[in-house]
């Protein structure tokens, strides 16, 4: 699993393009160090080279995305915290990425 964060708040990121190979504690504590009111976003790309986002939804939700581009759009779920970090850990453990939330395809506008 790879990991690609940017934190606007401590001016730190890691690019999409050049994702790291992460364990599930790192990519956790890169979740947990995120600020919640900034635009700071996180992903993974999986085995697969599906690629998960994660961003700030509102105060209490984050929006967790699944692009689609070849379909003009992404697979989301709005999940709160606890939702995104049990999320995280099947993801780590091989679970198949479109069943780890309860995402519903949105067009691209």
């Amino acid at each position: 699993m790879k990991l690609f964060f940017e934190n606007i708040s401590q001016s730190d990121s890691i690019s999409v393009k050049q994702p790291l190979e992460a364990a599930y504690e790192q990519a956790l504590d890169v979740f947990e160090q995120l600020p919640e009111d900034d635009g700071s976003s996180f992903g993974l790309v999986t085995d697969r080279d599906v690629i998960i986002q994660i961003s700030k939804f509102n105060r209490f939700m984050w929006l967790v995305e699944i692009p689609e581009p070849e379909k003009k759009g992404s697979w989301q779920a709005v999940c709160n915290r606890n939702q995104v970090k049990r999320a995280l850990k099947e993801l780590f453990d091989e679970r198949d990425p479109f069943l780890v939330c309860d995402f519903k395809f949105e067009s691209f506008h």
